[in-house]
């Protein structure tokens, strides 16, 4: 009788255990644990001999620094496509409200994996506790945690935000898009203290209005892009076309077209815009790489979109497609994910997620073939470089991005000038208030 009763103890122990791996359950990460995955940086910076600030790295030398470097950047400098400088190593931690919030939320989460579904988050990470080799969802985790991070300082505007759509060979510019976007998170810093007035915060997490100022044959046209906290349910996307005064509703294929000709799909606004139940997700292991991240007062400037404050970043190698900007030796994340949509354009992606600030800074995008189709470059912002209403809020900002289509030859680069805003109204993101900016 007694063995029948270990039986049992022992079988349900393991339904509990197998049902906690599905749900992403209680994890045992005491505090200490967590502390040391929210600031990755407290006992110092990670070291590799021979890369130290200053460091070119370029076609000579790639092989002798081939550890620090992504694969596929190691392949555009190893074909003298761009070079890499080191540069200072900085760090930015999450506040100790938002690592509170998410010690609370370490134990609450609950993911419905593969399907999309969260309950029990009580703001910061998910899942502030190191991804194991073992753990079957440790690839969609760190995409939660993505989806969650600081990503932006609270409320913001970007302005001037000019893409560039330049040859890829000559670095021609050949047309140039002003946009004016907005963008509120019901995440990061909201999550610490959320307002009231925040539209829509139970059924959305995020929302981007982008309104398109120039040139003509676009002015008018906006993007009300509304981020569904179920990601098993379509994110509300409509595109208001303002020389008819009509929006259209976007389907989920519409999210994986060229946004206004670039480069650029809506799914890959940020890195990864789409929905998680929509992919598989694959943990690919933990390494100190090379990337962008820096100052601004540390990067190339140039004097186009310049305003009084602000100067953006020059770019530079191949088609002028690479931020001038220094990059750094960082502890970073590698997911694979792979759609689950037959017709999808692409095949897989490999993201590589900044340990700090979860950043999606590099990601490699594979076409239905298999073959490298398109990088995705981030050059993210220290606070300290950034305007003084963003640099009081303490995190990494966008900066310079750069979506780079190696097999046309074309990319398109992004000048970022970050404002942090106050509250914004309950009615700025509708079609009401697009209509009334015409």
């Amino acid at each position: 009788m007694k063995v029948k009763n270990v039986r049992k103890t022992l079988i349900a122990s393991l339904v509990m255990s197998l049902l906690g791996l599905a749900t992403g359950a209680v994890m045992a990460a005491t505090d200490a644990e967590i502390d040391a995955f929210m600031n990755p940086y407290a006992k110092g910076f990670p070291s590799v001999s021979g890369v130290t600030e200053g460091l070119m790295i370029n076609k000579n030398n790639a092989d002798q620094f081939k550890s620090v470097l992504l694969p596929r950047i190691y392949d555009q400098i190893k074909a003298g496509n761009t070079s890499i400088t080191v540069g200072p190593q900085m760090t930015a931690s999450a506040p100790a409200v938002f690592v509170a919030a998410s010690k609370k939320s370490a134990t609450s989460t609950k993911v419905d994996f593969g399907k999309g579904t969260i309950s029990g988050y009580q703001g910061g990470l998910p899942f502030p506790y190191e991804p194991s080799a073992s753990d079957l969802h440790a690839g969609e985790k760190l995409a939660w945690n993505a989806r969650y991070g600081l990503e932006i300082p609270d409320d913001i505007t970007v302005g001037p935000f000019v893409w560039e759509y330049r040859d890829g060979n000559t670095g021609k510019i050949n047309r140039t898009v002003d946009l004016d976007p907005s963008h509120i998170s019901n995440t990061g810093f909201r999550t610490m203290n959320k307002p009231q007035h925040m539209p829509g915060s139970d059924e959305f997490f995020n929302l981007d209005l982008i309104l398109v100022k120039s040139p003509q044959d676009l002015k008018d046209t906006a993007l009300l892009f509304k981020r569904r906290v179920d990601s098993s349910r379509d994110d509300d996307g409509q595109l208001y076309l303002g020389f008819q005064r009509r929006a259209r509703r976007l389907s989920t294929s519409a999210t994986t077209d060229p946004f206004l000709g670039s480069n650029l799909m809506i799914e890959e606004f940020r890195g990864f815009n789409g929905k998680l139940s929509d992919f598989s997700w694959k943990y690919m292991g933990t390494k100190n790489l090379l990337v962008a991240y820096y100052s601004h007062k540390d990067a190339k400037l140039r004097d186009d979109y310049k305003t009084a404050d602000w100067r953006p970043t020059a770019f530079k190698g191949k088609g002028q497609c690479w931020a001038d900007v220094p990059w750094s030796l960082r502890k970073t994340y590698i997911v694979e994910m792979t759609p689950k949509r037959a017709d999808h354009p692409v095949s897989k992606r490999t993201m590589y997620i900044d340990a700090e600030s979860f950043h999606v800074v590099v990601s490699e995008v594979y076409d239905r073939k298999g073959e490298l189709w398109k990088l995705w470059v981030q050059g993210i912002g220290h606070p300290s470089g950034q305007l003084p209403a963003v640099a009081k809020k303490g995190v990494w900002v966008w900066d310079a991005d750069s979506m780079i289509d190696l097999q046309s030859n074309q990319c398109t680069t992004m000048n970022f000038r970050v404002n942090s805003l106050g509250p914004v109204p309950a009615n700025f993101f509708t079609l009401e208030y697009i209509r009334s900016r015409q």
